[in-house]
């Protein structure tokens, strides 16, 4: 079956060799769209019913993440986990001790990170938790951003992530992009670079992001191939595409 034919929380079943903890967290350069793919997950299982809490412990940027459009997602139906008021907008966010309680609460919880292993320290808190309630962390690589465009920048970097976390990686998730000029000869050639990478470290391609408006296309491109291709929805809008709304 086709992505088109398929709902979006469909393509959370079926992973060959992977299955889905309560706590998922996702990590990458500044700039991977790690922000995005947390809310398309969170979507995902929202949609299939699930309860579901999104915390923000970015660290490292208060812009271009989930603080942004804390309103829209509780309208969703998401409970929202945000910095302490007087520090969402600071460069030195206060992390909120409801983030911890979440592990005990029933549902999931998805955490997002900051960029770069720098903003995966914030993790260092809660390993042991996440440990203990079992965890996916997900690498997600835009093999055109300078930090990821090689095989041996997506291991460092990952690697780097993990000695800083005292966690593992538990897959990759190829999401290269070029914003809104991406095409699918993108996606494909940034796809193979991520494959390499995670194939030398032993990691699976969980997900390949594709254009919502360019799935069909990427489904003839990537024919025979197996990749699970899943069409990345953006909810957080640059400042000067929010001028229409």
């Amino acid at each position: 079956m086709s992505v088109t034919e398929r709902k979006v929380p469909d393509l959370l079943t079926g992973l060959e060799g992977f299955s889905w903890e309560k706590v998922i967290a996702v990590v990458g350069a500044l700039g991977s769209g790690k922000s995005e793919w947390l809310l398309n997950l969170a979507n995902a299982f929202l949609t299939r019913e699930e309860t579901v809490t999104v915390a923000d412990v970015d660290i490292i940027n208060p812009y271009f993440c989930i603080r942004e459009v804390s309103s829209l997602l509780r309208k969703m139906g998401l409970s929202v986990i945000l910095p302490f008021k007087g520090t969402q907008w600071s460069d030195l966010p206060s992390i909120s001790p409801e983030v911890d309680r979440a592990f005990d609460a029933p549902g999931r919880l998805l955490i997002d990170i900051g960029g770069d292993p720098r903003g995966a320290m914030a993790l260092t808190q809660f390993a042991p938790r996440m440990e203990q309630a079992g965890y996916n962390l997900l690498a997600i690589v835009n093999a055109y951003r300078p930090q990821t465009a090689t095989v041996e920048g997506i291991e460092a970097m990952i690697r780097s992530i993990e000695r800083v976390s005292g966690l593992k990686v538990s897959a990759v998730i190829s999401n290269s992009h070029m914003m809104s000029e991406t095409t699918v000869d993108d996606v494909l050639q940034g796809y193979e670079t991520a494959l390499a990478a995670a194939e030398k470290m032993g990691l699976p391609i969980l997900f390949v992001g594709v254009p919502a408006n360019a799935v069909e296309e990427a489904e003839r491109r990537f024919e025979g191939r197996k990749v699970n291709l899943w069409p990345v929805s953006r909810y957080i809008l640059l400042p000067w595409e929010r001028g229409g709304m």
